[in-house]
């Protein structure tokens, strides 16, 4: 009896182990920020910009910059062009960059991952380099003419090394 006991044993630590190794190998340490705003489900108004204070730690490094947009099966259009830009410590405002996001193909298939009539989607928006450590504000706005743009659930800003 005691050898199935034994075996019984043996094969929970082992189960236990990859767990433990799983779960330390899915940290991701190159991501230095991550997060979401919400957008009102009436709309995005073109004045609500939306700010994302991220402090970063390490200076003299290039940073990838991603922006991801939530949206829901009502948007009414196939892209959504943003103007993506961060300000410095020390209060520099650096030049804007503008990001055209295609959110649907030619047939109007979302191209996010999702279900239910929401979709994920990441855009790649360059590689910035910080020059020193410190609270920096990146800005998001779109640039449509809609004074107020429907459909938009969530946009989010991640920045990676």
């Amino acid at each position: 009896m005691t050898n199935p006991l034994k075996n019984k044993i043996k094969f929970l630590r082992y189960i236990i182990l990859l767990f433990i190794v799983s779960a330390s190998g899915a940290c991701d340490k190159q991501t230095v920020y991550h997060a979401f705003q919400s957008i009102p489900q009436a709309g995005w108004k073109r004045q609500d910009t939306l700010f994302f204070k991220v402090a970063v730690p390490d200076s003299q490094t290039y940073y990838k910059l991603t922006v991801e947009i939530r949206n829901r099966n009502t948007y009414p259009y196939q892209n959504i062009n943003l103007s993506v830009c961060y300000d410095s410590p020390e209060s520099k405002k650096l030049q804007a960059d503008t990001l055209t996001a295609v959110l649907a193909d030619k047939e109007g298939i979302w191209k996010g991952d999702g279900w239910g009539g929401l979709y994920q989607s990441a855009f790649p928006a360059g590689s910035i380099k910080i020059e020193k450590p410190g609270d920096y504000l990146f800005k998001v706005a779109y640039t449509l003419p809609d004074d107020i743009l429907p459909g938009i659930n969530d946009v989010g800003v991640k920045l990676q090394r």
